[in-house]
């Protein structure tokens, strides 16, 4: 197909080809990056970015491909992809605690992913050190063995992009962590368009398609609609479309609707 572009990811340790429209790359993606070069420039000290979108929503292999177009564009060392989900409480935590929902007792185990699940003294703790620390460990989750790992990876970059789905909750506690990026994207999805890749990932982690559904209602589709219906102000904002498996970032209007 003309006017498209592949790049080959790594994303939760699958390998696969991520194919975006020329329009996206070019009209989207590197004027973003030179936006952030500039901003960063202007600051004159590391730039921490956030992207946030709901499950499903493709941003870590958004975040992916803009760390290899930055390499293109401004060089190794200047922009770097992280990811939120290092700050998974541990399972021996989730095992033992539990939240309220409806007078009762919900554990985090049987939510793991929901935004109770995150620990979030650990997250403002290493935010607090990125603008300080030139170079500093950020944990990862390691999906062979479902866990954080805390010296996943190291933070060296002038750009540091955080890619998670709750850096744009607007809600309590959450929404204390959106005044503190300087700079913030949020990508849309409808949730019909996510369902099925959400039920299809998680049975492909080896579950029936009968219990990936269940897993859907009981957590994935839950956070989608909690994401959606409660974000906090951004400046940046794209809604993901997606035709014959190509991917295409439209921009949005202030209501929430793509542009014409």
């Amino acid at each position: 197909m003309d006017g498209v572009r592949s790049f080959g990811v790594t994303v939760n340790g699958y390998e696969y080809e991520a194919r975006y429209s020329a329009d996206t790359v070019e009209g989207v993606f590197l004027p973003l990056l030179r936006r952030l070069k500039s901003l960063q420039e202007r600051l004159g000290s590391r730039l921490v970015v956030y992207l946030a979108a709901p499950p499903g929503a493709g941003k870590s292999t958004i975040a992916t491909v803009l760390e290899l177009l930055a390499k293109e564009e401004l060089g190794r060392a200047v922009f770097q992809a992280v990811g939120l989900d290092g700050f998974h409480y541990r399972n021996d935590y989730l095992k033992t605690h539990a939240i309220y929902r409806d007078g009762r007792p919900l554990p985090l185990k049987a939510i793991k992913g929901a935004p109770e699940s995150f620990d979030l003294e650990r997250f403002y703790k290493h935010l607090s050190s990125l603008k300080a620390m030139a170079k500093m460990p950020w944990p990862v989750y390691d999906r062979t063995i479902h866990e954080p790992r805390d010296k996943g990876t190291w933070i060296y970059a002038d750009i540091v992009l955080i890619e998670g789905n709750y850096l744009l909750l607007d809600e309590e506690y959450w929404d204390d962590f959106a005044k503190l990026c300087d700079y913030s994207i949020f990508i849309r999805v409808d949730e019909g368009d996510v369902r099925e890749r959400l039920i299809a990932r998680k049975a492909k982690g080896g579950i029936s398609r009968a219990q990936a559904e269940a897993h859907y209602e009981r957590c994935d589709g839950p956070n989608v609609r909690r994401i959606l219906e409660h974000v906090c102000a951004h400046d940046e904002g794209y809604r993901l479309v997606e035709r014959d498996g190509v991917s295409s970032l439209m921009p949005e209007g202030k209501d929430g609707v793509p542009n014409a």
